[in-house]
């Protein structure tokens, strides 16, 4: 989001600005810094991405609706997720989301998302529908639409619209890799959303253990590297970690299968910029 702050200069050196101005800039400035990273496809999604490493491979439930939608292509039920967030230090930062997917009669999925983060004068949304389908026996895609809203005090109301392509390739049982595309076409808007891409690899030697790498680069910033493991300790019990460069990031979660298709899980977050974040999320993954 873009800001011009106008310095009216009388005489030589007399700079004034409006004590509601500076007040309104100041508290804006705090709330971004807050929210950073957040913005677009950065918002909390649920517990379960949070506590894998934020790798999409990795994804088990509903949440893959709006991190990875083609996974949905190979699953054969419906489900849904809630989620909802809260970081140290900020006790009036709310972060909530809510996921779900459906089956289509000719097999392929769709999925619908919502996504919020919020603080006192300021709050984002964003609104996701997929699309997924198997197009070979090695090959899944998904098309995604996203709408985002921001909203700050003193500022209105901003609205922005994009879309990304994502691909699952099973290559063989073991082994499984990724790609998504966010914002191919790098169509500028007043939110600036980023244009960005995320490569993954999944290493599954048993049905318990699954270990992923990530690479992701936003054409802003540097190229960075994310790792992540999902470790099935019990049929009832999953637990996961991961790590992340730049910025430094450490994962932590765990799920509870409360009944035969239900899950409740919990996830944490190390930023190094902004600190811990602790998440819980319930899910329902096999939805007749």
């Amino acid at each position: 989001m873009k800001i011009e702050v106008w310095l009216y200069i009388a005489g030589s050196n007399d700079i004034t600005v409006g004590m509601k101005q500076l007040s309104t800039l100041a508290a804006f400035f705090l709330i971004a810094s807050c929210a950073m990273a957040q913005s677009g496809p950065y918002m909390f999604s649920g517990a379960g991405y949070q506590g894998n490493g934020q790798i999409g491979l990795l994804t088990e439930d509903a949440e893959a609706g709006i991190v990875l939608p083609a996974l949905l292509a190979v699953r054969t039920h419906g489900g849904w997720s809630v989620s909802a967030a809260t970081r140290t230090g900020l006790k009036d930062l709310t972060e909530i989301s809510g996921t779900a997917h459906l089956v289509l009669p000719w097999k392929d999925q769709v999925a619908f998302g919502i996504q919020h983060t919020g603080i006192e004068g300021y709050s984002e949304q964003r609104i996701t529908f997929s699309y997924a389908r198997r197009l070979f026996e090695k090959l899944n895609a998904a098309l995604q639409f996203d709408l985002n809203r921001n909203e700050a005090e003193e500022f209105g109301n901003v609205y922005a619209a994009s879309w990304s392509i994502s691909i699952h390739a099973p290559l063989m049982k073991e082994l499984s890799m990724s790609a998504w595309i966010y914002n191919p076409l790098g169509t500028e808007s007043v939110l600036d959303l980023p244009s960005m891409a995320r490569i993954g690899i999944l290493y599954e030697p048993s049905n318990k253990l699954g270990v992923a790498v990530e690479a992701e680069k936003d054409w802003r910033h540097e190229l960075r590297f994310k790792a992540g493991i999902n470790y099935h300790l019990h049929e009832k019990l999953t637990v996961r970690w991961g790590i992340g460069t730049r910025p430094s990031l450490v994962h932590a979660g765990i799920s509870w299968n409360i009944f035969n298709n239900m899950s409740l899980s919990g996830g944490w977050r190390y930023h190094s910029r902004l600190g811990s974040s602790l998440s819980a999320s319930l899910s329902q993954y096999k939805v007749e």
